[in-house]
């Protein structure tokens, strides 16, 4: 599974453009906007629409209400933050971790599927250690739900990634900050089997 997260560093337009040319080769776009507003995110929805990006590849961090009103794939949510329980949410819920204890008490809690991080070095964690494949695998192990690598996270370390027992990796900057984002999405791809679990 590749899970394509956009970085927050573009503008509306530049995200637009290139998520519309690289979704095919996604399994999940993320629209992670810290400053985006409701109704910017429900404007992006809006967008990818238009231009034939299907509802169910969408996740949202934050804002369940959004996913659940506009009927998207799923909300991504920091580990701190509670996840919705409401019979009328059935979206999946996704969250990040960073440690085996945090990894069993989110699948407790009711995540479908967990992000694990950072795995490689990665200049958006300048300075802090990487957690590695070991941990990589240790976590993969603690859980029953799908675990998606991320950080650092290159076409050719995407597969060791699946061999420590993750479903598939996240990537921001890796495709959205490349010279040739299609290109980088097609590498990733190769790297990855499309489908499967999340």
């Amino acid at each position: 599974m590749l899970h394509v997260i956009s970085t927050g560093r573009q503008s509306f337009g530049d995200w637009l453009d290139i998520t519309v040319r690289i979704h095919k080769e996604a399994d999940y776009i993320h629209i992670r906007e810290k400053t985006w507003s409701a109704g910017q995110i429900q404007e992006a929805v809006r967008h990818l629409e238009e231009q034939r990006v299907p509802r169910s590849q969408i996740i949202i961090n934050n804002h369940p209400e959004l996913v659940s009103r506009m009927n998207l794939a799923a909300v991504h949510l920091p580990e701190t933050s509670p996840f919705p329980h409401t019979p009328s949410f059935s979206a999946m819920k996704g969250c990040s971790v960073h440690s085996q204890e945090a990894a069993a008490r989110k699948e407790r809690e009711g995540a479908d599927y967990l992000f694990f991080g950072h795995v490689f070095e990665t200049d958006s964690k300048a300075g802090q250690p990487a957690r590695g494949l070991h941990e990589l695998r240790q976590l993969t192990a603690a859980v029953s739900i799908p675990v998606t690598a991320i950080g650092g996270i290159t076409p050719d370390n995407a597969g060791s990634c699946l061999e420590q027992g993750a479903s598939g990796v996240a990537v921001m900057s890796g495709i959205y900050e490349a010279h040739d984002p299609e290109a980088a999405a097609r590498a990733y791809r190769t790297a990855l089997p499309k489908g499967g679990r999340t």
